[in-house]
């Protein structure tokens, strides 16, 4: 039986592939499939673009690129050569990078000018070890656990404020910094993490920009709610995955641009092409080490740092920063503890459903409170959002932990009413979910606030106050501390200030009244904030993304086939005379080191034929030795009308 004859270039070599192969070539490097190639000629004429080229060598191991400078340094190289290296060269002929002749393994062309403006590497390149320490795969689970539990409460807490208090959205599309430290403190974490967590929530679009008026503030979204009625878990797996194919990198925020500027949270700008591609990197090598196998504190993560770095030497010198972050972050949100990738870590970055992994660690939400007689009730863990809700309009949090502690008291119990609550309706709730007796001190706080709430009401004159009761209007009038409210009396029950109804309100909340808002019927007007929300931005859906790659590859393995089923019917040895043709088959006589005849128009009108022997083809020139004047010369790339082999 005949032997197949050796490829004579990279076009050749592809022809030989199987489908199977060139489609996993179209995902390693998708740029080559879109639009779909005409034939085997054309991809190959992609392949060699220093474009795509450099993108598949960004994609190289330190030991990878020792290879490759060795292959190119030595010119074509028999395989046996390089026995030493096989994963090496695999890896680079997978990438079409490196194609086999009949004089051995070479270099695609381009690759070698790339190269040679780089440093090669010298000597072993052997890979860097992780520093590790063993610790508790249980341990390691619940400390994840716990980290993802708060993330999840966190963003919950924060986009609830800002449902009803947003903050505005800078001309530069970010977030302020005196709002990001507003956050921070509201949420008892640093603004590093706070700056992660309003990220994230923007990421999983559970935030984006919205209207308030003529304002544009920093709203939740309408999927914010959705989110809301989702379990614990399965919160934690949308904003975890989110971050982990986000391209924006939080970290930063808080440093300078180039430009001098500071860099703040949520500006269009923060994002890095390598940020998704690093972070991975950086979680696969924690996931290789298995689950009871963990970085070790101090030294682990500059070791992490230096195996990256040798499997992406390319990437620019931020990337120490990135991957240092990818750890941090990770930590932060549940997908790391204790220098260990959690089992729910492992089972997001596998794609797996990690809400059924993450559920079983999280604390079941409770449907009650413990009631104390300091004016304080203790939730011993998470609450069931609504009745976490319910709780918050008529309490405030004083602290947050394993342990949840709110506190009431005269201005909490007055938010309540504003939002529509009678005495009766806030009693008969603290008796339902509280496990312990409801103390008298708190009911005789309810009552005390339902009994002087409303016996001063403000309306819209600019504005006015009615009261029953005369001498509390009179000693108001009198008092000192009201001066700065304009306040005169018309009649021994009525009273019209000069100042804003909204700042009338405050002040004389402050001056220890419990004042509500008169509708113009006279009867009492609720003023308990709506919840404002955004438009949720468009995403793609679960899934698409992936089958349109799919698609992509397919389609364009099915035009490479079709395309080089019509040239073998005709021939291979055929005239290229479309642009696209007759680049493809000149960077074909380049890989190949062939002679081609080409017809050629120049300045002055005269066409001509031409032998000329390939050398690169830049900047629509091309290079090559022209045999007519026995010299090395340049041609226009759009004069070539066509492009035929030699006899």
């Amino acid at each position: 039986m005949t032997a197949a004859p050796a490829p004579r270039s990279l076009a050749d070599q592809l022809r030989l592939w199987s489908e199977e192969r060139l489609a996993h070539l179209l995902r390693l490097r998708p740029d080559l499939a879109t639009p779909p190639p005409q034939d085997s000629t054309q991809l190959a004429s992609r392949a060699a673009t220093r474009a795509s080229a450099l993108r598949a060598l960004d994609r190289l191991t330190l030991a990878d690129l020792a290879v490759l400078h060795d292959l190119v340094g030595r010119g074509a190289t028999p395989r046996a050569d390089l026995e030493g290296a096989s994963a090496s060269v695999a890896r680079l002929e997978e990438l079409a990078l490196v194609w086999e002749g009949s004089d051995g393994l070479r270099a695609v062309t381009v690759v070698a000018e790339l190269l040679a403006r780089a440093t090669a590497p010298t000597g072993a390149v052997p890979e860097p070890e992780l520093v590790t320490s063993d610790q508790s795969p249980t341990l390691v689970a619940r400390t994840a656990a716990g980290a993802a539990f708060d993330v999840v409460r966190r963003i919950e807490v924060l986009l609830d404020h800002w449902g009803t208090h947003p903050p505005g959205v800078l001309r530069t599309g970010g977030l302020g910094v005196r709002d990001l430290k507003t956050a921070a403190l509201l949420l008892h974490v640093d603004e590093r993490e706070a700056a992660l967590l309003v990220d994230v929530a923007a990421s999983a679009s559970l935030l984006a920009p919205g209207s308030v008026g003529e304002t544009e503030c920093w709203l939740p979204t309408d999927a914010y709610d959705a989110w809301c009625r989702l379990e614990a878990a399965e919160r934690w797996q949308r904003v975890a995955r989110a971050w982990l194919t986000s391209a924006r990198t939080p970290a930063k925020v808080g440093g300078k641009d180039a430009s001098g500027k500071a860099v703040n949270a949520l500006a269009p700008a923060l994002v890095d092409p390598h940020q998704v591609d690093t972070r991975t990197v950086a979680l696969h090598q924690l996931a290789e080490l298995g689950p009871a196998t963990g970085l070790a504190t101090g030294t682990g993560l500059p070791s992490l740092v230096a195996r990256v770095r040798w499997l992406r030497p390319r990437r620019p010198a931020d990337q120490a920063s990135l991957v240092a972050a990818a750890v941090e972050e990770a930590t932060v949100l549940g997908l790391v503890g204790m220098g260990v990738l959690s089992p729910a870590g492992r089972a997001l970055l596998a794609g797996d459903d990690a809400a059924p992994v993450l559920a079983p660690l999280l604390p079941e939400p409770l449907d009650h409170v413990l009631v104390q007689g300091d004016l304080t009730a203790i939730a011993p863990g998470p609450l069931l959002p609504a009745l976490a809700a319910r709780l918050q309009q008529v309490a405030d949090i004083e602290s947050r932990g394993g342990a949840t502690v709110y506190r009431f008291g005269a201005g909490s119990i007055r938010r309540g009413l504003d939002a529509g609550w009678s005495a009766a309706e806030i009693h008969t709730f603290l008796a339902s979910v509280s496990r312990t007796p409801v103390p008298q001190p708190l009911t005789y706080l309810v009552d005390d606030t339902a009994r002087t709430y409303g016996t001063v009401r403000v309306g819209y004159a600019e504005a006015f106050l009615r009261s029953d009761d005369e001498a509390a209007l009179a000693h108001l009038v009198a008092d000192p501390k009201a001066a700065s409210l304009g306040l005169r009396l018309l009649a021994p029950t009525v009273v019209i200030s000069t100042a804003p109804i909204d700042v009338l309100l405050s002040r004389l909340r402050e001056l220890g009244l419990a004042p509500v808002v008169e509708a113009s019927d006279g009867s009492v007007h609720v003023a308990r904030p709506d919840a404002l929300r955004a438009r949720t931005p468009k995403a793609a859906p679960s899934g698409r993304d992936a089958a349109r790659e799919a698609a992509q590859v397919t389609a364009a393995v099915a035009a490479v086939r079709a395309g080089d089923r019509v040239a073998s019917s005709r021939g291979r040895d055929v005239i290229a005379n479309t642009p696209a043709g007759a680049l493809a088959a000149l960077r074909a006589a380049i890989e190949g080191r062939t002679s081609v005849v080409i017809e050629y128009l120049d300045n002055h009108g005269t066409r001509s034929e031409r032998i000329v022997d390939p050398r690169r083809v830049e900047g629509g020139q091309l290079t090559a030795y022209d045999h007519r004047s026995e010299d090395e010369r340049s041609f226009a790339v759009h004069r070539i009308g066509s492009v035929r082999p030699t006899d």
